[in-house]
């Protein structure tokens, strides 16, 4: 019993460390986000459709935890703005699936390279022993989530 606290306290503090700069970044970039003139969500999808390729309306509103209805205007304006294809399902003609376009990934891109800066600005005052911890630190985690994604990949297409 005395292990499973040993392990228990060092996850629970790095469990607490991450919710914690995951709420400040999410609030800090999704403020940010409104100068790019994106909504935060349509960055989002974008995100999701490069990471887990063409899916379904209903699998993007349920990620994104809007309603479908929601999901079908946002996908529309995106469709117009040129960073997503909507296509019927060649296993289902009842089922439309979205993909991103290469001028969706350079919006991907560009809002990226802007919110990355922006996270440089926010934590300058590191030093570079620090950047070395964090990235160290960041990397079995990476791994971890990354294999996560790989998964969620392959139930969508299954």
């Amino acid at each position: 019993m005395a292990e499973d606290r040993t392990v228990s306290r060092p996850a629970d503090r790095a469990i607490d460390h991450l919710a914690f700069v995951s709420g400040y970044l999410y609030r800090l970039l999704r403020y940010e986000a409104r100068d790019l003139g994106i909504r935060w969500t349509a960055l989002m999808v974008l995100k999701d459709l490069a990471l887990l390729g063409p899916s379904t309306q209903r699998t993007l509103a349920e990620i994104e935890q809007v309603r479908e209805p929601t999901m079908t205007v946002l996908l529309q304006q995106m469709q117009k703005r040129g960073w997503v294809t909507r296509r019927r399902s060649p296993d289902s003609a009842r089922v439309k699936l979205a993909a991103i376009t290469p001028k969706g990934e350079g919006e991907l891109a560009t809002a990226g390279r802007f919110l990355r800066e922006r996270l440089r600005a926010e934590l300058v005052a590191l030093s570079a022993a620090e950047w070395t911890a964090i990235d160290a630190g960041l990397g079995p985690l990476v791994g971890h989530l990354t294999s996560k994604i790989g998964e969620a990949r392959s139930s969508l297409t299954t």
